[in-house]
């Protein structure tokens, strides 16, 4: 298992001056309407593994959100990945940027740097979202990085390992144990037994403000509401309250950036279930539909700067169904006819989000995709 010290210890190779990331102020806001999530505390995986799986199986089948403590990072890890993040948005060249522009209608691929004004929020208003995109199997070599952020892939790989081995392969471990599969069978689909890795996306991700104009015809919303594509996501807490998820009363509520009824946690992740998983438990697991949406107006002069880790199953593994009994025998199969693999579903839905022609609806509008109806909430 990676821990803390082999992190840091890669950030101590690193002697540089990178910028320290000063963390907005938490909203003073407290009467928003607020999901209500589960938490999963890590530290009580070896003590307490009955418990855990009981409250994994609530949350995923209720609406595929947890916050998930106790996972081993500390918090100056977390901390030196939001300062990396930043200087990959305010420390790179828009030149270096765009020579770094990620090839996502020619070949379904985030990596590299998504730009502002790709994706249609609504009503012909454009994003304002960047990202940098790094799949785990193409971080190397260091030179196809931005100059700026090479000193920094060290701690970069040394970070999304702690992720997968601290965080992604105990959580997928007490999922076993909710669809009675094989203790490790999860995370055998996303590693396999000679130890390649599925090839995960690690991104840094930063919104700038909408206009009045703008949020006026998108409803406030930054982001249409969508699931994921992978099997899991990992969010990193930080302190902008702006990520909504759609509860099973239809009512779209708002998500704390920790638990135990304080808003700002720095060490909490937010744990999400996405299409990949969702699919081959066959729907017994929610892959869970959230949105981004202006903050509230004590937040609203800040950007809101994310570090995510969407976790893919090896591609080449058809999305089919897991082999339990309780998927067998509970679970429905959800494509008709060709099922496709992981990394054929992954580039389909990179290549379409936010530039397919889309069938309007008023709650929300659709695509198909290999047979499967594809919403794109408001």
């Amino acid at each position: 298992m990676s821990t803390t010290t082999d992190v840091a210890a890669a950030a101590d190779t690193t002697l540089d001056a990178l910028p320290r990331w000063v963390p907005p102020p938490t909203t003073t806001q407290t009467d928003l309407d607020w999901a209500d999530i589960l938490t999963v505390d890590l530290s009580l995986y070896d003590t307490a593994r009955d418990e855990l799986v009981n409250t994994v199986s609530r949350a995923l089948q209720r609406d595929g959100f947890f916050y998930v403590v106790g996972h081993g990072l500390d918090p100056e890890s977390l901390q030196r990945q939001f300062a990396i993040a930043q200087l990959a948005f305010d420390g790179v060249a828009q030149e270096e940027k765009e020579a770094h522009r990620a090839p996502i209608a020619e070949k379904g691929s985030f990596i590299g740097y998504k730009l502002r004004n790709y994706w249609e929020i609504n009503d012909g208003i454009r994003d304002r979202i960047e990202q940098y995109n790094m799949y785990l199997q193409n971080l190397d070599p260091v030179t196809r990085h931005p100059k700026p952020l090479q000193p920094y892939l060290g701690e970069i790989k040394a970070f999304t390992t702690a992720m997968r081995q601290n965080v992604l392969r105990r959580v997928l471990s007490l999922i076993d144990t909710v669809l009675g599969l094989e203790d490790g069978h999860l995370f055998s689909l996303q590693q396999d037994s000679t130890g390649h890795v599925s090839n995960d996306l690690f991104r840094y991700m930063i919104y700038d403000p909408l206009t009045p104009e703008e949020a006026a015809k998108t409803n406030n919303v930054m982001l249409n509401g969508h699931t994921d594509f992978g099997s899991v996501s990992m969010l990193v807490s930080q302190p902008i309250t702006a990520l909504q998820i759609l509860m099973p009363d239809g009512k779209w509520r708002y998500v704390q950036a920790s638990p135990f009824h304080t808003l700002h946690r720095d060490n909490a992740l937010v744990i999400n279930i996405g299409d990949q998983l969702s699919f081959m438990s066959g729907g017994l697991l929610k892959g869970t539909i959230h949105r981004v949406v202006l903050p509230p107006d004590d937040q609203l002069q800040y950007r809101r700067l994310g570090i995510f880790h969407f976790a893919h199953v090896l591609e080449g593994v058809p999305l089919d169904l897991l082999p339990s009994k309780k998927v067998q025998e509970e679970g429905r199969r959800i494509f008709e006819e060709r099922v496709p693999t992981s990394d054929e579903w992954d580039a389909a839905r990179v290549k379409s989000y936010g530039t397919a022609k889309l069938i309007k609806g008023e709650k929300y509008d659709v695509e198909y995709i290999a047979g499967l109806q594809v919403r794109h909430w408001h």
